[in-house]
């Protein structure tokens, strides 16, 4: 295990009942008190807001230097391609190396890398090429950071406070939906969109200086040691096995890939079309939109720590993909733009529930050493099938309404939850 507070070794043990009461944001402050966890926390906040500024900027460069909607969408399609290429691999390396130097090592290479961006564009030796060359390795980078970080948590907190520091991580991302926009929004004017880059690239080294500070030493076993040295393939193998051997973790990698390809789709792709075409709005109304996404996110953060109390982790899984499903099938009778931000903030709500309570099962389920891989097939079951559904959703927007395939596939999610539902082992998961 890695290296815990003295408190919360207390708390773990059931050694000190004041821990055991603390609630609510109460309960967050003690978290924030733990140096590795608000190291971490610090590090994503500044970094996943960078990393926002990257998406606007990126989307924004390709249509002013092309002018190609096509062009855009190859672009956000090649950027989550990494994922399905490279993820089980990235996987291994995760569970093979300490995920603390992974993370910090990622994280200078994505600095260097994004850098490519306004050095060329001020050399005035941009092109498409380079563009699509710097999404593609900044999204491979991603396939190790993601998993190591998700596999890291289980070692810095107690199995107790998982779905509490979870939420404290994931809630960075949604911050960062939440202010991104309006902050990249804001400060494009004033300083071009080539150093939105340069900004991504400081922020990734403001999260590797958190991430040095740290104290994480792991503890390699006889077993672990012996499986560290296996091939390549014997490791991707395993871990095939082992997914399969596990029904709740099968269960639950089918559902997030069903799941996330009727509700990923729409949400990418869906969401500016819906505003441009059926609300004949602008993109600051599409800025205003994502925000309100972000913030029913941090809502949903908040709630998840109550509700899984008395509902447990499963049922709270289960529960949001219906509520996911039925929030977007209800946007077929949206017709104004407050309304829809409504409605999109509502079943944002919705979204922690799912991605904390599937990240905190995978921990619970999962042995230590197989973590890495398996975090990586969860990415490759969420990024991949959002590689592909959006571009079925956009292929589908040419010839059916967009209000229609949000119902349909909103419809087609929300059974994603019910199915699952009929799964007891994963339904009465704790």
């Amino acid at each position: 295990m890695g290296l815990m507070d003295t408190k919360e070794r207390k708390n773990a043990n059931g050694e000190s009942s004041e821990i055991q009461g603390i609630k609510g944001l109460r309960n967050l402050t003690w978290l924030l008190t733990n140096r590795n966890l608000s190291m971490l926390f610090s590090g994503q906040l500044v970094s996943q807001i960078g990393d926002s500024l990257y998406q606007i900027g990126l989307i924004w460069l390709v249509l002013d230097f092309t002018g190609s909607k096509s062009a855009t969408g190859i672009v956000v399609m090649i950027s989550h391609l990494p994922v399905l290429l490279f993820g089980l691999i990235g996987g291994v390396l995760v569970d093979r190396f300490n995920r603390r130097n992974v993370m910090a090592i990622s994280d200078v290479l994505r600095a260097l890398v994004v850098l490519v961006i306004p050095v060329s564009y001020f050399l005035d030796a941009m092109s498409l090429s380079l563009v699509i060359a710097v999404s593609f390795v900044m999204a491979s980078l991603a396939t190790v950071f993601n998993p190591a970080r998700d596999s890291l948590v289980p070692d810095l907190v107690t199995k107790a406070h998982l779905v509490k520091a979870n939420s404290l991580v994931q809630v960075t991302n949604y911050f960062a939906i939440f202010a991104g926009p309006a902050l990249g929004a804001a400060i494009l004017g004033i300083i071009g969109i080539a150093h939105l880059f340069t900004i991504d690239a400081a922020t990734f080294m403001v999260s590797f200086i958190a991430i040095m500070f740290i104290a994480y030493r792991p503890v390699v076993t006889a077993d672990q040691g012996k499986k560290g040295t296996a091939g390549l393939r014997g490791q991707l193998l395993e871990i095939l096995r082992y997914v399969r051997s596990e029904k709740r973790l099968a269960w639950l990698l089918v559902l997030t890939a069903i799941n996330n390809f009727f509700i990923m789709g729409p949400a990418i792709v869906g969401t500016p079309i819906f505003v441009k075409e059926v609300l004949n709005q602008g993109a600051s109304s599409y800025a205003l939109v994502e925000s309100s996404l972000g913030f029913g996110m941090i809502l949903g953060s908040i709630l998840v720590n109550y509700l899984v109390k008395y509902l447990g982790k499963g049922k709270i899984l289960l529960l949001g993909m219906i509520f996911d499903g039925v929030t977007y099938a209800l946007v077929m009778f949206t017709g104004s733009l407050s309304l829809f931000m409504v409605l999109i903030a509502f079943h944002a709500i919705g979204i922690p529930h799912i991605v904390v309570s599937r990240t905190s099962l995978i921990q619970e389920w999962t042995d230590s050493d197989k973590l890495g891989r398996v975090f990586s097939l969860t990415n490759m079951a969420v990024v991949g099938m959002t590689a592909l559904t959006t571009g079925a959703t956009g292929w589908l927007a040419e010839y059916v309404g967009i209000e229609i395939i949000f119902g349909v596939f909103g419809v087609l999610g929300m059974a994603c939850g019910i199915i699952g539902w009929m799964n007891p082992d994963l339904r009465n998961s704790k």
